[in-house]
């Protein structure tokens, strides 16, 4: 890793301090993510309609989890570094960095969680559907 000359000899070490450890947790991270993921696309294939439900919840989750990790990864650490590396003449670059990354962020987020048709989320099985039209009558009928 190539550090600028213009940091101090102490702020070098405390940026090692800092990025090593992101590094890893963010490799760790993908390991793991790795790992898990063709073990719970085969657990889906094989249970009823309701876990499948869940695990694809878990899944939009999962995916919300990582876009968020690497949009904070990205706009505290790599925007930082853009500002510390460039010139005064070249500050715009981080700011668009870090509007883009933001931009991005907000777009991919509203795709996600768009409204359609057939949200997993509001989806009810037959017995909760059933609790919801007695509590239904019942409340008719005290009217």
């Amino acid at each position: 890793m190539v550090l600028p000359q213009a940091l101090p000899p102490g702020a070098r070490e405390e940026v090692l301090m800092i990025v090593i450890p992101l590094q890893v947790v963010a490799n760790i991270a993908s390991v793991v993510i790795g790992e898990t993921g063709p073990f719970i696309r085969d657990w889906t294939s094989k249970t009823d309609g309701k876990a499948a439900r869940n695990v694809a919840k878990l899944t939009l989750f999962r995916q919300f989890y990582i876009v968020v990790i690497g949009y904070l990864y990205f706009t505290r650490v790599v925007v930082y570094a853009l500002k510390t590396i460039t010139s005064y003449k070249y500050r715009w670059l981080s700011v668009a960095a870090e509007e883009t990354a933001s931009l991005a962020f907000y777009i991919f987020m509203f795709y996600m969680f768009r409204p359609v048709e057939k949200n997993h989320y509001f989806a009810l099985d037959d017995e909760e559907e059933e609790a919801a039209e007695m509590v239904l009558r019942d409340e008719e009928i005290e009217l």
